[in-house]
């Protein structure tokens, strides 16, 4: 069924609805969360970006119901783990080439750290003449971003791509406002395998993944292949999610009304139960 992608509300509808549905009820789910442009909005300095406190309360109350809740971002992981506070979650960083699971930092791919340096300190040199332009050293990656200035994404990308034809073994990905050298192996899709394998979730487990960009188009493909997984795309723009949200706003009311379907859920459990006891009793 195609639903009407120019209707955010509509999608919400949907959504709850389907959390409601008998199918979805009797299986327990996992939230696999993108952070920037999906729980955050976009900063000009990535640094200045927060995770609104109300989003942050309604996750750890969804996590308190025993509800996985793993984040899947393109940034490491010691900028992730700030932007949840008190929260300490699994995190899925730099699009997977770095794990992070109960305090401890797993899989960090050690190769091209050499040609990584190398590349920051040529793109360095070629950006002199355009201090607006962020170059970010994330070890594992480079990434160039061009968000202070929009008008110099096509200078941003011939400066990454002199770059790549030097390092053609790196992947060379393109987000919103930024061009990123990476491993091969980056792959938000990867990295949602890798986290259900890592946490032992069960095929019988519904995932469901929400982001913003492009490097998220690979998760929600995996999504999509899970049976009754769900793939939410916040923003516009072609995408292989099936549902749509407008904003982090909306993607805040979806895990509002996430957490209320548990809690009347539990609230059907206990009044079952209550009733049970009550007709031994008698």
């Amino acid at each position: 069924m195609n639903y009407n992608r120019e209707n955010p509300k509509l999608h919400l509808e949907i959504l709850e609805n389907l959390l409601q549905d008998s199918n979805y009820k009797q299986n327990k789910k996992c939230l696999f969360l993108d952070i920037d442009g999906t729980l955050c909005d976009f900063k000009m300095d990535p640094n200045n970006c927060f995770i609104p406190n109300k989003t942050l309360n309604i996750l750890e109350n969804i996590r308190a119901k025993n509800i996985p809740v793993i984040a899947v971002t393109g940034r490491d992981i010691v900028s992730a783990r700030e932007l949840f506070k008190f929260m300490d979650i699994p995190i899925a960083a730099l699009h997977g080439l770095e794990i992070y699971l109960n305090r401890e930092k797993k899989n960090t791919l050690q190769q091209n750290l050499h040609s990584i340096s190398y590349i920051h300190s040529m793109i360095s040199k070629a950006c002199i003449p355009y201090p607006n332009l962020l170059i970010e050293n994330k070890k594992c990656s480079v990434a160039l971003h061009y968000r202070k200035c929009p008008e110099l994404a096509f200078v941003a990308k011939k400066i990454i791509s002199e770059s790549h034809s030097l390092f053609p073994e790196l992947k060379l990905i393109e987000g919103k406002f930024v061009f990123e050298l990476i491993s091969a192996e980056a792959n938000k899709g990867f990295a949602i395998q890798k986290m259900l394998s890592h946490l032992n979730i069960t095929d019988s487990v519904i995932p469901i993944f929400i982001g913003d960009d492009t490097t998220d188009e690979d998760g929600f493909i995996v999504v999509n292949k899970i049976n009754k997984g769900i793939s939410i795309k916040v923003g516009n723009g072609p995408t292989n999610a099936k549902y749509f949200l407008n904003d982090i706003t909306q993607v805040q009311d979806f895990l509002a009304l996430f957490l209320k379907n548990i809690n009347e859920e539990e609230s059907v459990l206990t009044t079952d139960n209550l009733s049970g006891e009550e007709i031994c009793l008698d």
